[in-house]
Protein backbone atom coordinates (compact mmCIF):
# COMPACT_ATOMS: atom_id res chain seq x y z
CA UNK A 1 0.00 0.00 0.00
CA UNK A 2 1.25 3.46 -0.45
CA UNK A 3 1.38 5.74 2.03
CA UNK A 4 1.62 9.66 2.63
CA UNK A 5 1.41 12.37 5.09
CA UNK A 6 -0.16 15.45 5.41
CA UNK A 7 2.19 17.24 7.95
CA UNK A 8 -0.30 19.08 10.01
CA UNK A 9 2.77 19.01 12.96
CA UNK A 10 4.42 21.29 10.54
CA UNK A 11 2.11 23.99 10.29
CA UNK A 12 3.90 26.46 12.52
CA UNK A 13 6.71 26.15 10.38
CA UNK A 14 5.27 26.63 7.26
CA UNK A 15 3.57 29.97 8.44
CA UNK A 16 6.97 31.40 10.15
CA UNK A 17 8.90 30.39 7.18
CA UNK A 18 11.31 28.05 9.13
CA UNK A 19 10.14 25.37 6.80
CA UNK A 20 9.52 25.12 3.06
CA UNK A 21 7.55 22.95 0.90
CA UNK A 22 11.08 21.95 -0.56
CA UNK A 23 11.99 20.91 2.53
CA UNK A 24 9.19 18.77 3.19
CA UNK A 25 9.75 17.19 0.13
CA UNK A 26 13.06 16.13 0.88
CA UNK A 27 12.12 15.02 4.34
CA UNK A 28 9.35 12.92 2.41
CA UNK A 29 11.67 11.32 0.41
CA UNK A 30 14.04 10.40 3.45
CA UNK A 31 10.80 8.85 4.97
CA UNK A 32 10.51 6.34 2.25
CA UNK A 33 7.12 7.84 1.47
CA UNK A 34 5.64 7.56 -1.64
CA UNK A 35 3.52 10.76 -1.81
CA UNK A 36 2.31 13.72 0.42
CA UNK A 37 -0.68 15.47 1.01
CA UNK A 38 -1.23 19.20 0.09
CA UNK A 39 -3.50 20.96 2.53
CA UNK A 40 -5.04 23.97 1.25
CA UNK A 41 -4.22 26.47 3.86
CA UNK A 42 -0.41 25.73 3.74
CA UNK A 43 -0.80 26.69 0.43
CA UNK A 44 -2.69 30.11 0.16
CA UNK A 45 0.43 32.55 -0.06
CA UNK A 46 0.94 31.00 -3.76
CA UNK A 47 -0.39 31.78 -7.01
CA UNK A 48 -1.13 29.31 -9.56
CA UNK A 49 2.33 29.77 -10.92
CA UNK A 50 3.72 28.37 -7.58
CA UNK A 51 2.05 25.92 -7.12
CA UNK A 52 2.33 24.25 -10.95
CA UNK A 53 6.06 24.84 -9.77
CA UNK A 54 5.42 22.82 -6.66
CA UNK A 55 3.75 19.98 -8.08
CA UNK A 56 6.70 19.69 -10.55
CA UNK A 57 8.92 19.64 -7.66
CA UNK A 58 6.98 16.73 -6.02
CA UNK A 59 6.75 14.87 -8.89
CA UNK A 60 10.56 15.53 -10.17
CA UNK A 61 11.14 13.83 -6.35
CA UNK A 62 9.54 10.99 -7.55
CA UNK A 63 6.52 11.67 -5.02
CA UNK A 64 3.11 11.64 -5.80
CA UNK A 65 0.20 13.63 -4.67
CA UNK A 66 -2.42 11.01 -2.51
CA UNK A 67 -4.59 14.32 -2.33
CA UNK A 68 -5.50 17.45 -1.57
CA UNK A 69 -6.96 18.34 1.50
CA UNK A 70 -9.58 21.25 1.00
CA UNK A 71 -9.62 23.97 4.36
CA UNK A 72 -13.25 24.67 4.92
CA UNK A 73 -12.54 24.47 8.55
CA UNK A 74 -10.17 26.50 8.24
CA UNK A 75 -12.34 29.36 6.75
CA UNK A 76 -15.30 29.67 8.90
CA UNK A 77 -16.90 31.93 6.37
CA UNK A 78 -16.86 28.85 3.70
CA UNK A 79 -19.58 26.21 5.42
CA UNK A 80 -21.44 24.18 4.08
CA UNK A 81 -24.21 23.14 7.02
CA UNK A 82 -25.21 27.00 6.76
CA UNK A 83 -27.64 27.43 4.03
CA UNK A 84 -27.11 31.14 4.21
CA UNK A 85 -23.12 30.41 3.28
CA UNK A 86 -23.15 26.98 0.99
CA UNK A 87 -22.88 28.71 -2.10
CA UNK A 88 -19.75 30.63 -1.03
CA UNK A 89 -18.63 26.78 0.22
CA UNK A 90 -19.32 25.29 -3.36
CA UNK A 91 -18.14 27.60 -4.78
CA UNK A 92 -14.75 26.82 -2.55
CA UNK A 93 -14.93 22.93 -3.42
CA UNK A 94 -15.27 23.93 -6.98
CA UNK A 95 -11.84 25.39 -6.84
CA UNK A 96 -10.34 22.84 -4.70
CA UNK A 97 -11.51 20.42 -7.68
CA UNK A 98 -9.63 22.89 -9.92
CA UNK A 99 -6.62 22.60 -7.78
CA UNK A 100 -6.49 18.86 -7.38
CA UNK A 101 -6.01 19.27 -11.12
CA UNK A 102 -3.14 21.40 -10.78
CA UNK A 103 -1.22 18.80 -9.01
CA UNK A 104 -2.09 15.95 -10.70
CA UNK A 105 -4.73 13.96 -7.46
CA UNK A 106 -7.72 12.68 -8.50
CA UNK A 107 -9.15 13.07 -5.09
CA UNK A 108 -10.13 16.02 -3.18
CA UNK A 109 -11.09 15.67 0.75
CA UNK A 110 -14.35 17.83 1.75
CA UNK A 111 -15.69 18.93 5.04
CA UNK A 112 -19.06 20.65 6.73
CA UNK A 113 -16.96 23.81 7.57
CA UNK A 114 -18.10 24.96 11.22
CA UNK A 115 -21.46 27.61 11.35
CA UNK A 116 -24.52 26.07 11.84
CA UNK A 117 -25.14 27.14 15.43
CA UNK A 118 -28.37 28.39 16.40
CA UNK A 119 -29.91 26.20 13.14
CA UNK A 120 -32.16 22.76 13.62
CA UNK A 121 -29.98 19.79 13.93
CA UNK A 122 -32.07 18.53 10.64
CA UNK A 123 -31.51 21.48 8.46
CA UNK A 124 -27.78 21.70 9.15
CA UNK A 125 -27.72 18.17 8.09
CA UNK A 126 -29.61 18.67 4.50
CA UNK A 127 -27.61 21.92 4.22
CA UNK A 128 -24.22 19.59 4.13
CA UNK A 129 -26.20 16.86 2.07
CA UNK A 130 -27.43 19.99 -0.92
CA UNK A 131 -23.97 21.47 -0.95
CA UNK A 132 -22.09 18.36 -1.32
CA UNK A 133 -24.45 16.83 -4.24
CA UNK A 134 -24.21 20.19 -5.59
CA UNK A 135 -20.19 19.92 -6.34
CA UNK A 136 -20.37 16.15 -7.68
CA UNK A 137 -21.14 17.22 -11.37
CA UNK A 138 -18.54 19.55 -11.26
CA UNK A 139 -15.83 16.85 -9.77
CA UNK A 140 -16.84 14.58 -12.44
CA UNK A 141 -16.23 16.52 -15.19
CA UNK A 142 -13.17 17.24 -14.28
CA UNK A 143 -12.38 13.44 -13.14
CA UNK A 144 -11.65 14.60 -9.29
CA UNK A 145 -13.56 12.10 -6.96
CA UNK A 146 -14.97 14.13 -3.28
CA UNK A 147 -14.34 12.42 -0.25
CA UNK A 148 -16.41 13.27 2.76
CA UNK A 149 -14.14 13.27 5.81
CA UNK A 150 -15.91 12.26 9.36
CA UNK A 151 -14.32 16.30 10.61
CA UNK A 152 -15.38 18.60 13.09
CA UNK A 153 -18.20 20.67 12.63
CA UNK A 154 -21.04 18.14 11.36
CA UNK A 155 -19.97 14.35 11.16
CA UNK A 156 -17.45 13.22 13.69
CA UNK A 157 -21.08 11.99 15.21
CA UNK A 158 -21.46 8.27 13.23
CA UNK A 159 -24.95 8.58 12.72
CA UNK A 160 -25.28 12.17 11.24
CA UNK A 161 -22.22 10.94 9.16
CA UNK A 162 -24.81 8.26 7.68
CA UNK A 163 -27.51 10.27 7.59
CA UNK A 164 -25.81 12.76 5.34
CA UNK A 165 -24.03 10.02 3.07
CA UNK A 166 -28.48 9.08 2.54
CA UNK A 167 -29.15 12.00 2.24
CA UNK A 168 -26.93 13.04 -1.05
CA UNK A 169 -28.15 9.71 -2.44
CA UNK A 170 -25.28 9.59 -4.78
CA UNK A 171 -22.41 6.86 -4.70
CA UNK A 172 -19.79 9.35 -6.69
CA UNK A 173 -19.57 11.02 -2.75
CA UNK A 174 -16.42 8.85 -1.43
CA UNK A 175 -15.83 9.26 1.85
CA UNK A 176 -11.91 10.14 3.40
CA UNK A 177 -12.06 7.88 7.02
CA UNK A 178 -10.44 9.55 9.83
CA UNK A 179 -9.77 7.45 12.46
CA UNK A 180 -9.70 9.71 15.38
CA UNK A 181 -12.88 11.48 14.82
CA UNK A 182 -15.63 9.43 15.14
CA UNK A 183 -18.00 10.03 18.18
CA UNK A 184 -20.63 7.24 19.18
CA UNK A 185 -18.56 4.70 18.08
CA UNK A 186 -15.26 4.07 17.15
CA UNK A 187 -12.95 4.08 13.86
CA UNK A 188 -13.39 0.30 13.30
CA UNK A 189 -17.34 1.44 13.62
CA UNK A 190 -17.52 3.71 11.32
CA UNK A 191 -14.85 1.43 8.87
CA UNK A 192 -17.52 -1.04 8.97
CA UNK A 193 -20.58 1.03 7.63
CA UNK A 194 -18.38 2.87 4.83
CA UNK A 195 -15.62 0.67 3.98
CA UNK A 196 -16.68 0.34 0.61
CA UNK A 197 -16.85 4.00 -0.04
CA UNK A 198 -13.35 4.76 1.29
CA UNK A 199 -10.94 6.11 -1.30
CA UNK A 200 -8.54 7.57 1.12
CA UNK A 201 -7.82 7.84 4.59
CA UNK A 202 -6.70 10.03 7.39
CA UNK A 203 -4.70 8.37 9.69
CA UNK A 204 -4.68 10.15 12.61
CA UNK A 205 -4.51 8.48 16.65
CA UNK A 206 -6.07 10.11 19.73
CA UNK A 207 -6.51 9.52 23.53
CA UNK A 208 -9.48 10.48 24.84
CA UNK A 209 -10.02 13.62 23.27
CA UNK A 210 -6.66 14.41 23.19
CA UNK A 211 -5.10 14.39 19.04
CA UNK A 212 -1.74 15.95 19.84
CA UNK A 213 -1.19 12.27 19.71
CA UNK A 214 1.93 10.52 17.75
CA UNK A 215 0.41 8.31 15.70
CA UNK A 216 1.11 4.64 16.65
CA UNK A 217 0.80 5.80 20.45
CA UNK A 218 -2.96 6.45 21.06
CA UNK A 219 -5.56 4.33 21.31
CA UNK A 220 -6.93 4.17 18.23
CA UNK A 221 -7.77 0.60 16.71
CA UNK A 222 -5.81 0.52 13.19
CA UNK A 223 -5.53 -3.22 12.84
CA UNK A 224 -9.19 -3.64 13.22
CA UNK A 225 -9.68 -0.20 11.14
CA UNK A 226 -7.54 -2.24 8.53
CA UNK A 227 -9.75 -5.16 8.62
CA UNK A 228 -12.40 -3.53 7.99
CA UNK A 229 -10.85 -2.02 4.36
CA UNK A 230 -9.46 -4.89 3.23
CA UNK A 231 -12.65 -6.68 3.39
CA UNK A 232 -13.79 -4.31 0.97
CA UNK A 233 -10.52 -4.81 -1.27
CA UNK A 234 -9.18 -0.96 0.05
CA UNK A 235 -6.38 -0.23 -2.47
CA UNK A 236 -6.15 3.48 -1.54
CA UNK A 237 -3.54 5.41 0.27
CA UNK A 238 -2.71 5.11 3.60
CA UNK A 239 -2.22 8.65 3.98
CA UNK A 240 -1.01 9.66 8.16
CA UNK A 241 -2.84 12.46 9.54
CA UNK A 242 -0.20 13.95 12.28
CA UNK A 243 -0.91 16.66 14.44
CA UNK A 244 3.09 16.46 16.23
CA UNK A 245 6.30 14.97 15.62
CA UNK A 246 9.54 15.49 14.24
CA UNK A 247 10.96 13.32 11.76
CA UNK A 248 11.88 10.59 14.11
CA UNK A 249 8.27 10.51 15.30
CA UNK A 250 6.94 10.20 12.10
CA UNK A 251 8.91 7.59 10.90
CA UNK A 252 7.79 5.44 13.57
CA UNK A 253 3.77 6.36 12.95
CA UNK A 254 5.07 5.52 9.01
CA UNK A 255 6.66 2.22 9.76
CA UNK A 256 3.86 1.57 12.86
CA UNK A 257 1.05 1.76 9.64
CA UNK A 258 2.68 -0.28 7.13
CA UNK A 259 2.99 -2.97 10.11
CA UNK A 260 -0.55 -2.93 11.40
CA UNK A 261 -1.56 -2.86 7.34
CA UNK A 262 0.30 -5.93 6.91
CA UNK A 263 -0.58 -7.55 9.66
CA UNK A 264 -4.00 -6.79 9.58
Amino acid sequence: MKTSIIPLCYGKQFTDGTMSQEDWIKEAVELGLDGIELYEPFLSSLDSSGKASLAEAIHNAGLEVSKYASGCYAHTECCLCNPQEREQAIAYVKQSVDEAAIFRTDTVRVVSGVGGKGLEHEVVLQSVADGLRACLDYAEEKRVMLAFEDHFGVGTNIDDFMKILELVDDERLKVNLDTANATNGTAVDLARLVAARVVNTHLSDRKGHDHAIVVGKGDVDFGGVFSELKKADYDGWLSLEVFVGGKENLQFSVDHVRNAWNDA
